[in-house]
């Protein structure tokens, strides 16, 4: 890693981020060496970076943060705030990242009952009350401390900069965590039977599978009842129209269909269309459009199972059990980043209240399972552990300076070790972010 504070190394990353290539001639040969890396930990006041951020109009597709909950409870950070104190905090950081927030994208707010009132009132008056997008509820667990409720949930509050130009928010089945484990053990059970015994006990076997599968939360297996040559599991879409019974001939496939009784075929251009993507599938000697098991999506629940103790474990398969007081699950963000970036593979990802790292951690990991290239800006403050925490005893054993952006940068530094990973971060000051 390079130094904190390198100026050309700001400048190379900053060009990155407007997309401009302004300042990047007065690199030196050291610092073109390190170019390539698209992530940045900027260390210090999330305050100052992002007034540099808007001051360089930088944009980012995707924000997520994860503030102090102002419980007034002893963490890492300073976490004990008068309402209207907090709401001012909150507020004046919103402000400027409404300004660097892409046209289309979207800022994801992790929260809890004490300060989710504030949180919405800064929204509503950084973002506007009309791009309030919603409000997941995350579930934590299933027993806690508190006294007259067992509250076991917290929010992630969602917000547009434009809601008009955000996309639905969907995620492929096959990476979502409530139906994963169903649809990876379906597709390998039909395609085993198909090596072994060919296509119609394949099709049998899909069959009594989705019988004693589909409930309620899997209610749509039951479109997917057919297995193409491959062994792929599929529906196929019904490719008539209303219109004028008419038969169709497509030359450039070499295909006649008569017509129909009562309606017309899809249009001479779809079927082109489909062919050339692999997806017109025949049965009985009709065509089809095929809609995919594995290729298919779903819109997102408000109700998220991402319990605490995931983040917990993500730290301790690391080797750092106990670094962070409440860590975020890795799949919980990786979730986010997935439902909110599935058509951006280069797209760039914000956090400013770096902590634990988790959002680094989930950018690097996404690129490597789903083939993306997404770079991550975190910032974190430089502030001093308390003596009582845990990671205080920690840096002391390991000869580390006792800052909260010194156990971010562990931590992200360990993920990329142990993974064998291709990506890396550069380290720079708040402050070179102007």
């Amino acid at each position: 890693m390079l130094g904190l504070s390198n100026p050309y190394v700001a400048a190379f990353l900053l060009a990155s981020y407007t997309g401009t290539i302004a300042g990047v001639a007065e690199m030196s040969a050291k610092d073109k060496v390190n170019k390539e890396s698209r992530n940045i930990l900027a260390v210090g006041d999330n305050l100052v970076a992002l007034k540099g951020l808007a001051a360089k109009k930088c944009l980012f597709d995707f924000i997520y943060i994860d503030p102090p909950y102002n419980t007034g409870n002893k963490f890492s950070y300073l976490d004990n705030r008068e309402k209207q104190q907090y709401l001012e905090f909150i507020l004046s950081r919103l402000k400027l990242a409404q300004k660097v927030l892409s046209q289309d994208g979207l800022i994801y707010i992790s929260i809890d009952d004490n300060a989710y009132v504030q949180v919405r009132l800064a929204c509503d008056q950084a973002f506007g009350a009309n791009n309030f997008v919603g409000t997941f509820i995350t579930r934590q667990a299933t027993r806690s401390n508190t006294k007259l409720i067992n509250t076991i949930h917290e929010y992630i509050v969602v917000y547009a900069k434009d809601i008009h130009k955000t996309s639905r928010l969907r995620i492929k089945r096959v990476l979502n965590p409530e139906s994963r484990e169903t649809i990876t053990n379906l597709d390998k059970l039909v395609k085993r039977i198909f090596r072994e015994s060919g296509r119609d006990a394949a099709e049998s076997a899909l069959r009594s599978y989705v019988r004693t599968h589909s409930d309620s939360a899997h209610s749509w297996l039951r479109n997917y009842n057919c297995v193409d040559n491959n062994g792929d599991i599929l529906f196929p879409k019904d490719l008539s129209v209303p219109g004028e019974p008419a038969p169709l001939d497509i030359d450039e496939i070499n295909l006649h269909l008569d017509a129909l009784p009562t309606r017309r075929w899809s249009s001479k251009k779809k079927f082109i269309n489909l062919y050339k993507n692999g997806k017109l599938y025949f049965k009985n000697g009709r065509p089809y459009e095929a809609h995919y098991l594995v290729d298919s999506y779903d819109n997102v629940s408000s109700i998220l199972n991402f319990y605490s103790r995931q983040g917990t474990n993500d730290l301790a398969k690391l080797g750092l059990r106990g670094l962070f007081d409440t860590p975020k699950p890795v799949e919980m963000i990786k979730y986010l980043i997935r439902i909110s970036l599935n058509e951006k593979p280069y797209a760039k990802v914000l956090d400013f209240f770096a902590g634990s790292g988790t959002t680094g951690q989930a950018v690097m990991e996404v690129n490597k399972e789903d083939g993306t290239h997404r770079s991550f800006l975190l910032v974190q403050l430089d502030e001093p552990i308390q003596k009582s925490n845990k990671s205080f005893d920690y840096c002391t054993k390991n000869n580390v300076e006792k800052t909260i952006d010194q156990l971010t940068k562990i931590r992200l530094d360990t993920y990329i070790k142990q993974s064998h990973s291709d990506e890396s971060f550069l380290t720079i000051r708040a402050e070179d972010v102007r």
